[in-house]
């Protein structure tokens, strides 16, 4: 069985922006990203993005503008050395779809650890907000949120779930899975 690190896309992997990100030219990736994926990845992670799209049931954009940006991530992270396994997403509209995919519920997570054998009670799950906690909880991960997106995290220690660590982004996220597991294997 695989390890995996879950990783929510937008907030945590590039900046988010409270009208979503609809297009190529409003997508920015973090400039720690890549550095915290190649950490992630040497350690032996699949690398997976769990994804909540719902600007595409809202109209705002279309799959094939979504589509587009995950081809490009896809690309950008290859070009960088960092395989990323896969890319699932809900396009649900979250206040008219009872879908199962939609975090925290954990349909693409469950499709993703089939798909490549991973053992969830091995794995990590890192997002920017309480949704993204609640979907690794539910998946059995372990769970790391990151203050890089556009929710508040003031009181997350004071959620139900609560995250397992809270850290400044996505580099600091895999510097301490990195640190988790060199004690481990002393």
């Amino acid at each position: 069985m695989n390890r995996a690190v879950f990783l929510d896309r937008d907030g945590t992997l590039n900046a988010d922006s409270r009208d979503y990100i609809k297009n190529l030219d409003e997508f920015r990736l973090f400039p720690f990203t890549i550095k915290a994926l190649k950490i992630l990845s040497d350690l032996e992670f699949r690398l997976v993005i769990i994804t909540n799209q719902a600007c595409i049931a809202k109209g705002l954009t279309t799959v094939e503008k979504v589509q587009e940006i995950h081809e490009f991530i896809t690309k950008e992270f290859r070009r960088n050395g960092i395989n990323l396994d896969g890319i699932f997403y809900c396009p649900h509209h979250p206040d008219i779809s009872r879908c199962e995919c939609r975090k925290p519920k954990i349909a693409n997570v469950l499709k993703a650890a089939n798909a490549y054998e991973i053992d969830l009670s091995q794995s990590w799950f890192i997002g920017d907000s309480k949704k993204d906690v609640e979907a690794g909880v539910n998946a059995g991960c372990r769970t790391i949120l990151v203050k890089t997106g556009v929710r508040e995290t003031a009181d997350a220690e004071n959620w139900d779930p609560s995250p397992e660590y809270i850290t400044e982004n996505l580099l600091t996220a895999a510097q301490l899975i990195k640190r988790e597991k060199k004690g481990k294997s002393v």
